[in-house]
C-alpha cells in the first residue's frame, strides 16, 4: 500500500469507526537505521524486498545532514515511542492523524 493510500484509508477509517470509539492513526517515518546496507543488498526495481527501500547514496552521512533537520538517521526505537504513544491512553483524543517521524526531513 502507497503512502496515499494508506492516508487516505485513516481519513475514511474515521468516519467508519466514528461513534465506536475506536481510533485509528497513521506513522509515517523517514530515513531508519534498521542496520541493513543498502549499497551491498540486492536490488529490485519493481517488487521484492528492496523495491520500496531508498538508493544507497542517502545512507552516507553526509547526505543525511544535508537533508534532515536532526542530522541522523532515526533508531527504530523512536518510532516504536510514537507507537507506544498511540496505544497508550495519552492518545485518547487523538484519531485520523498522520505522526510523521523524519527527523525534520519534510
Amino acid at each position: 500500500m502507497t503512502s496515499h493510500a494508506a492516508l487516505g484509508a485513516v481519513r475514511a477509517g474515521v468516519a467508519i469507526l466514528k461513534g465506536t470509539g475506536i481510533r485509528i492513526n497513521c506513522i509515517s517515518p523517514g530515513q531508519i537505521d534498521v542496520g541493513i546496507s543498502l549499497s551491498t543488498s540486492p536490488t529490485t526495481t519493481t517488487q521484492g524486498p528492496t523495491s520500496q527501500l531508498p538508493p544507497a547514496d542517502l545512507q552516507s552521512i553526509e547526505v543525511q545532514k544535508q537533508n534532515i533537520g536532526l542530522e541522523r538517521a532515526g533508531m527504530p526505537s523512536e518510532v516504536a515511542r510514537v507507537a507506544g504513544f498511540l496505544a497508550s491512553g495519552f492518545s485518547s483524543y487523538v484519531t485520523g492523524a498522520n505522526l510523521v517521524v523524519d527527523g525534520g526531513a519534510s
